[in-house]
């Protein structure tokens, strides 16, 4: 397995996605992991993912390198800017050794990041998890960035999809999150695999609970959680407090942007930033919020929330790869009003909390397990070979 960023299951997206498919690979497969490491390690990181591991080669990437590769060969190259970013010769050397020193059935490469290393590549057959269509989030996020920004934007997201569908025809099976993402991508071998919920670390609970207590999760370096935390505490947040005074709200994820820490301490909202235990936050929660408008793939935060027993409410984008029942799994609203209508409802409301929880419980379980995922998975392994 090829990926592009070290993948520790502490973290959100891409990371945590990685990781359980390799938990649950390795139970029959030997697997031999490349990857990067872009941010510094924590004590425990590597041993967390080893243990499913028969090799693991961990290749450090410096940041200031890869934005200079972005700055020297962005204008003259065709890839996109992300691939570009995580140019290294030093991965580049890793992974031949790796391909020349053993024999492998298939190679299974993560995000389009790391398939410049693997064009070329002679011998076993290539399958790829896209995640999601990329270039359909970029083009999503265009309009909520900075102007200045957008025709960077507007630029990556043709790259992207260049490079997506270009990607189809030269690998045998690829793979994506969300049904809407293939219909984007639009080529026959392109398969759904959803994103699981670990129901062991995100256990359910009903008990113990805070009173008027909200509370956002995931990456909050990540643009659509930027754009999402913005417009519910601008256009949200005042309609709720207007009606509870004493309602406050958690941001609880890493990476939190300037425009995010600021508004820490401001009308009951709390900052916290990166956590050790995000299924602690969430069994504390009376009602958590998914209010992202834009991107792309598979809203995990809203699959925690509800394996967690945290009734949500969400837009109905954020819901749209999840695909549960509004008013009875989650709650969904895309006017700020109608919102904060949703929301309030549910505070005032205990017995409605333990009914949309447990359906949402219910729904997580049948719907999304990771064992479920790595059989498809390996399906896909046999179709390729």
């Amino acid at each position: 397995m090829i990926s592009p960023r070290w993948p520790y299951p502490v973290t959100k997206g891409d990371k945590l996605r990685t990781f359980h498919a390799l938990r649950q690979l390795s139970r029959r497969h030997s697997i031999t992991l490349v990857a990067a490491a872009d941010e510094p390690l924590r004590p425990g990181d590597v041993e967390a993912v080893a243990q499913y591991c028969e090799r693991v080669e961990l290749v450090p990437i410096s940041r200031v390198r890869s934005v200079a590769n972005v700055a020297i060969y962005g204008a003259a190259s065709r890839q996109p800017l992300q691939t570009l970013y995580y140019r290294s010769s030093a991965l580049r050397d890793r992974i031949r050794t790796v391909l020349a020193e053993s024999r492998f059935d298939i190679l299974h490469a993560s995000m389009i990041r790391v398939l410049p290393y693997l064009w070329d590549a002679a011998g076993p057959p290539v399958v790829v998890d896209l995640v999601d269509s990329y270039a359909r989030g970029l083009e999503l996020r265009t309009k909520s960035v900075h102007p200045l920004l957008r025709p960077v934007y507007k630029l990556e997201a043709e790259r992207v999809r260049r490079y997506e569908r270009a990607a189809c025809a030269r690998f045998a099976q690829l793979y994506v999150a969300a049904e809407y993402d293939r219909l984007e991508i639009g080529a026959p071998n392109v398969s759904v695999v959803r994103n699981g919920a670990d129901l062991e670390q995100f256990s359910y609970r009903r008990e113990g609970r805070g009173d008027n207590l909200v509370v956002m999760t995931g990456n909050m370096g990540y643009q659509p959680n930027v754009d999402a935390i913005a417009w519910f505490a601008r256009d949200v947040w005042p309609l709720v407090r207007a009606q509870v005074p004493a309602a406050k709200f958690r941001i609880v994820g890493i990476r939190p942007r300037p425009a995010t820490l600021d508004l820490n301490g401001r009308d009951g909202i709390t900052v916290v930033g990166r956590v050790d235990d995000v299924a602690a936050e969430l069994h504390a929660a009376t009602v958590a919020v998914c209010p992202v408008r834009v991107g792309s793939g598979l809203q995990n935060k809203i699959l925690e929330a509800m394996a967690t027993g945290t009734p949500i409410v969400s837009t109905s984008f954020g819901n749209e790869g999840v695909g549960a029942t509004p008013g009875v799994e989650l709650r969904v609203a895309d006017e700020p009003a109608a919102f904060a209508t949703e929301l309030l409802a549910l505070l005032a409301d205990p017995a409605g909390r333990d009914l949309q929880a447990a359906a949402a419980h219910t729904f997580v379980e049948r719907e999304f397990s990771w064992a479920a995922n790595a059989e498809k998975i390996e399906r896909l392994y046999e179709a390729a070979v």
